[in-house]
């Protein structure tokens, strides 16, 4: 919505900075849901296959994680208004936050799972 109301303004540049800006928002909202599904799997499938599932959960996540901290770098001109740079910065913030989170929990339950199962790292 936001993308096609600054699309008015008749600024290409400004425009598809935004909107690649709300598309990696959502990309990494994406990537974070699979972690989940990755992490539900993790749950039924065998040991052997930790190793392989932590891997994709940490790799998911963390693109996430770096896709938000790029997002702004193209809309730092001074034509976006105030108000939109606020409502995306929101959004950003709370993927950025979401992801830290994420990471920072998975990492704690892979470092206690693989203690109490001896299973070594990658």
């Amino acid at each position: 919505m936001i993308a096609k109301q600054y699309n008015k303004t008749k600024n290409p540049g400004e425009y598809q900075a935004l909107k690649d800006c709300l598309n990696q928002i959502s990309y990494g909202v994406n990537q974070i849901t699979q972690s989940v599904k990755e992490l539900q799997q993790m749950d039924t499938d065998v040991e052997e296959k930790f190793v392989w599932h932590e891997s994709n959960i940490k790799s998911w996540v963390s693109a996430a994680l770096t896709d938000t901290t790029t997002c702004m770098d193209g809309l730092l001109g001074d034509t976006l208004g105030n108000k939109v740079k606020s409502m995306i910065k929101a959004r950003f913030l709370n993927v950025k936050q979401l992801a830290s989170n994420s990471l920072g929990i998975f990492n704690r339950f892979t470092t206690r799972h693989r203690a109490s199962r001896a299973i070594r790292n990658p």
